[in-house]
């Protein structure tokens, strides 16, 4: 592990990863009867990213605070935004192909992660223009929440903008607060778990969590006669002058109330990691290395269980424990990957 790297931290991404594998794959798997275990990991999905941009929030503020040049930095994690946001664009048009303008504005998590980390950068060390960026992208969220106003890239589709925006500022400018004083991080921690217990008193938590705390969004896609995915498939069939059929693609959006719930889920769950990680270094090792090749991980998984999905005869596809021998052995190779990467990532 190189030197600087919060081990804490890069645990909590890789748990982050191991969830998101598994809810992947019971939803490319699909089990004829989803088991107990696997419908609870869908009902803490939501927390899954809010991890991510928790994470990714806080450590950009923190190799900000260690960046000798600032202008350097800026245009390093640039450019990191804009192949991210091209990797992001290029994984969509695999999968659904030339929608517009969802290829640019609505692509997945990768591509709201680099205009957030883009934001950032631009930002810089400036907590007046944090601060005011967060209050507007906010109040902006719950008045078209309120409104009912949806729009895509914003507040629609796969990964808009908000609410995940405001929660990588939030991130980002609670690093300086973390290090003001040496009990900040305990008394932050503190009010997290406060809240959850406040709103696990009824009706609060279960209200919200009983109901998902997420709403469906809706955008329209479209289809040819020969294909419904396959972006390149898609793309020739338009080309051949097949009419585009619409079809209506829904996404889940989390509800304000449901988001300060998650967002102090997922800063309890990096705050004990963090801990541990302080105490017991070894004992959290698989998960750091997982969390510091994410993105490697991010795209190998896909590719895995699309694999997997593909090749399983009907028979084990329906099967209840197909799904988490698939997260098994997604998630045992890119341990392998990780352990493989590690000597070489820290030479660099």
């Amino acid at each position: 592990m190189s030197a600087g790297r919060d081990r804490g931290v890069d645990a909590a991404r890789g748990l982050a990863m191991v969830l998101m594998t598994s809810t992947h794959a019971l939803r490319a798997i699909q089990p004829a009867t989803t088991p107990e275990f696997g419908e609870w990991l869908l009902r803490i999905e939501p927390v899954t990213p809010m991890l991510f941009f928790v994470i990714a929030g806080w450590s950009l503020a923190r190799s900000h605070r260690r960046s000798s040049d600032h202008g350097a930095w800026r245009r390093r994690h640039l450019l990191r935004a804009l192949a991210l946001w091209t990797i992001s664009v290029a994984i969509f048009f695999a999968y659904s192909g030339p929608q517009w303008p969802e290829l640019l504005v609505s692509n997945g998590v990768l591509g709201c992660l680099a205009i957030s980390i883009a934001v950032g950068a631009l930002l810089g060390g400036s907590l007046v223009a944090g601060t005011a960026l967060l209050v507007a992208s906010v109040a902006a969220w719950l008045v078209l929440d309120r409104q009912g106003i949806r729009i895509d890239g914003i507040d629609n589709g796969t990964f808009p903008l908000l609410p995940y925006l405001p929660v990588f500022l939030g991130a980002y400018l609670s690093e300086r607060l973390l290090r003001w004083k040496s009990w900040t991080p305990t008394v932050l921690a503190t009010i997290g778990a406060a809240w959850v217990l406040v709103l696990s008193l009824r009706p609060g938590f279960r209200h919200l969590w009983g109901d998902w705390g997420i709403t469906n969004t809706y955008q329209e896609y479209f289809q040819t006669a020969k294909h419904q995915y396959n972006g390149f498939a898609l793309s020739s069939d338009l080309l051949q002058g097949l009419e585009p059929i619409p079809r209506k693609v829904g996404f889940w959006a989390p509800l304000p109330g449901l988001v300060p719930v998650a967002v102090a889920l997922a800063g309890l769950c990096v705050q004990f990691l963090s801990a541990v990680a302080d105490r017991f270094p070894n004992r959290l090792r698989p998960l750091a290395l997982l969390g510091r090749h994410g993105l490697a991980y991010y795209l190998g998984h896909l590719v895995l269980l699309g694999a997997i999905g593909w090749t399983l005869p009907p028979q084990v596809d329906e099967a209840s424990w197909t799904w988490l021998g698939a997260t098994i052995v997604v998630a045992g190779a890119g341990l392998a990957y990780a352990a493989w990467r590690e000597p070489r990532g820290a030479t660099t």
